[in-house]
């Protein structure tokens, strides 16, 4: 593979296995010359929850707080449906970037997105009367299913909202022969942006797994310093 990128003036091979970490594996890459990148693919912390489980088996593994706020939830009348109006969904991740003061994609990249993804992409929604105050983008692919972005925007604390959402998107998901659903992403320190929503994750229960990351192999000696100058730099714009 690697003379056959270097015939094509490939500077380096970037990859992002699904594979746990594992020092032995990552010595023996490094003596092969495969580097850690430090161009962010996917989280390396996450929460896997394995659907093909029970409802009752589900429920039963959240904390009880978490099971408490997804009745509430339903006590208070939030209402969760899946739309396919990428606006309205645009509409409460702002509100959440705001809140939590972080950048979001453009609707550009959304749209492209949704069109990669076409059937597999699923935009859900919470609300309470008219108001959206939850929402989550989920893709698909094969019998898994990963939350990609979503957020609540702060509206209607008393009802959980977002509780809710979760638990229905993992219903959809399954409903739609998904056998494992991500949580897409814990925090890898203190500081990490994830750390606020760690919590909150873990009190659905599930299975914490920790990927090896983002592996970088040089192809050719002359042009790999130039992807680490520039081409790290336009794929971090490019996702932007």
């Amino acid at each position: 593979m690697r003379d056959a990128l270097a015939a094509d003036r490939c500077a380096s091979l970037l990859c992002d296995p699904e594979a746990p970490r594992d020092e032995s594996v990552l010595a023996e890459l490094r003596d092969r010359g495969v580097r850690r990148s430090p161009v962010f693919v996917q989280p390396r912390r996450t929460l896997l929850m394995d659907l093909t489980r029970s409802d009752d088996e589900l429920f039963g593994a959240m904390k009880k707080k978490t099971r408490q706020y997804v009745h509430k939830a339903e006590r208070a009348g939030v209402v969760t449906e899946e739309t396919k109006d990428l606006d309205r969904f645009l509409v409460v991740l702002r509100a959440v970037a705001d809140r939590e003061h972080f950048g979001i994609h453009s609707r550009d990249y959304f749209a492209r997105l949704l069109e990669a993804f076409g059937e597999r992409a699923h935009l859900l929604m919470a609300r309470v009367g008219d108001e959206d105050c939850g929402a989550l983008l989920v893709g698909r692919l094969a019998d898994r299913a990963w939350e990609l972005f979503g957020g609540w925007s702060g509206a209607h604390t008393e009802a959980r909202p977002f509780y809710l959402l979760k638990w229905r998107s993992m219903m959809r998901m399954r409903a739609l022969a998904a056998k494992r659903y991500d949580m897409w992403g814990l925090a890898e320190g203190a500081d990490d942006p994830l750390a606020g929503v760690e919590n909150f994750k873990l009190g659905f229960g599930g299975e914490i797994a920790e990927w090896i990351g983002a592996l970088e192999t040089p192809v050719r000696a002359v042009l790999y310093p130039v992807w680490q100058l520039a081409g790290r730099r336009r794929l971090a714009r490019s996702a932007a």
